[in-house]
């Protein structure tokens, strides 16, 4: 398709509220209530204390932007940083399974802090916060599943995109603007695995980076700084710079634009852990509760899933999938998940503590499992994350534990209550139960705000 980046660029401009099937709009503001839970939950984490008190002093005294969970606030460069990578350290926010990617962390982040900039609307953010998803998301899609190969992050390479759409879209910019903001964006697109070496932190920041990134796009753009005419489909465009063996599907980001919503297929996570991880939790949760598995019953643990979690993600270096160093080790780790599901029945955030990873009885169970890849889920990854998990009791019965649809995907959907629940605990001991409860009731109702600044003193202690 000639002019790939104008095409997508005329569809966000032209697309407005009332354009939104009344199933985005909900979706919207059930993945903006979540992500604020995340990083009003992550404030905890040293990664994000370190990134507020290095980042806050660099922005103006007297800044209108909110850093979530903090009594402060800063510009909106450095709140979409602050709060991306904030949001980030708990492994809790939301992601799409075959865009491979966490869309919430990034495009929320940039889109709040450029409403609160600008004092736009519940509507105008909603609508912001949409665009930027869906564009995300097909810009993960169109990689097939396969730019973790060549060691890139997609929440990072996709998500300064996706933060410049919503930044964009909020700052009104015309068609031509639009494409210089993606233009930008593209150019910043950044993330290596290389975090995975040792624990590191720069997971988190990556998804920080992409927000400011985009946030910077959107309003260089605007004031004419310009950018490429095309960047995303060209010799040397972001789908051949960033997809492994340059294999993509430029479809993926153009089909039925604007006709079907990928960010529905979005989910919400409910388990403390990398996303690879999570159907291993819920299958082994399902066959612990079934037949009420007590620990010192448990011989012998396996995991059968894809090959690429397994093998690229929760299963090497051994050394430190079974005795992790970190919380990251213990958050991309299958035998730490299949371990935790059945000493604790949870792997929420306490488990996945400092604390949490250095429980003997789980580091004692993480001893017991073992992998192999599963041929059917690897024909279906990523478009789906089957899991199967096989208990071998010390009576020599086996049973068997399996999820198709983890917790949280569309079709095994986290319910009202849960969401709520999880929400609460992960602010109330931050920000107090008044706040929380005033939060929840303007976070359910966005689209109705005149101006979203009306939630400020509501995510800020």
């Amino acid at each position: 398709m000639e002019r790939f980046t104008q095409f997508v660029a005329d569809w966000l401009v032209r697309t407005r509220y009332e354009d939104l099937p009344a199933a985005v709009v909900d979706a919207a503001e059930t993945f903006t209530m979540d992500h604020v839970g995340c990083v009003v939950g992550g404030t905890v984490k040293e990664s994000s204390r370190i990134i507020a008190e290095v980042a806050g002093p660099w922005g103006p005294e007297a800044g209108t932007c909110t850093v979530v969970g903090r009594p402060t606030h800063t510009s909106a460069l450095l709140a979409a940083l602050i709060n991306g990578t904030t949001g980030h350290a708990l492994e809790l926010d939301d992601d799409h399974r075959e865009g491979t990617q966490h869309p919430g962390v990034v495009v929320i982040p940039a889109a709040l802090a450029t409403a609160e900039q600008e004092g736009k609307s519940g509507r105008d953010l909603l609508l912001a916060i949409a665009l930027g998803y869906e564009v995300m998301i097909r810009l993960g899609e169109a990689q097939l599943g396969k730019s973790y190969l060549r060691g890139f992050h997609p929440t990072g390479t996709c998500g300064s995109i996706g933060a410049a759409v919503a930044t964009g879209k909020l700052l009104g910019l015309d068609s031509e603007r639009m494409v210089s903001a993606i233009g930008i964006a593209a150019s910043q697109s950044s993330g290596l695995l290389t975090f995975r070496s040792n624990g590191a932190w720069s997971k988190r920041f990556q998804a920080g980076h992409a927000a400011m990134a985009g946030v910077l796009s959107g309003y260089l753009a605007r004031r004419n700084f310009r950018g490429p005419s095309e960047s995303l489909l060209s010799p040397e465009g972001w789908l051949q710079a960033f997809s492994h063996n340059e294999e993509y599907d430029a479809d993926r980001i153009t089909g039925h634009l604007g006709e079907k919503w990928d960010l529905l297929e979005n989910s919400i996570k409910v388990h403390a852990c990398c996303r690879f991880a999570a159907p291993i939790v819920d299958a082994t949760l399902a066959v612990v509760k079934r037949e009420d598995v007590k620990p010192d019953q448990v011989d012998e643990v396996v995991v059968a899933m894809a090959k690429y979690p397994l093998t690229r993600a929760l299963t090497e270096p051994r050394d430190r999938k079974y005795n992790p160093t970190s919380v990251v080790d213990a958050q991309f780790s299958a035998p730490f998940a299949a371990a935790v599901g059945i000493v604790k029945r949870r792997a929420f955030v306490e488990e996945y503590s400092e604390t949490g990873i250095r429980d003997a009885s789980v580091l004692s169970m993480a001893q017991r499992v073992r992998w192999e890849v599963n041929p059917e889920a690897e024909q279906v990854w990523p478009h789906r994350y089957p899991c199967e998990v096989r208990i071998q009791r010390r009576d020599g019965s086996v049973i068997k534990g399996r999820v198709e649809w983890p917790k949280g995907d569309p079709e095994n959907p986290a319910t009202p209550a849960e969401l709520e629940s999880k929400f609460r605990a992960l602010s109330e001991p931050i920000l107090g139960r008044a706040k929380v409860d005033q939060a929840l009731n303007l976070l359910r109702s966005l689209h109705t705000l005149k101006d979203v600044r009306e939630l400020s003193g509501n995510l800020s202690r």
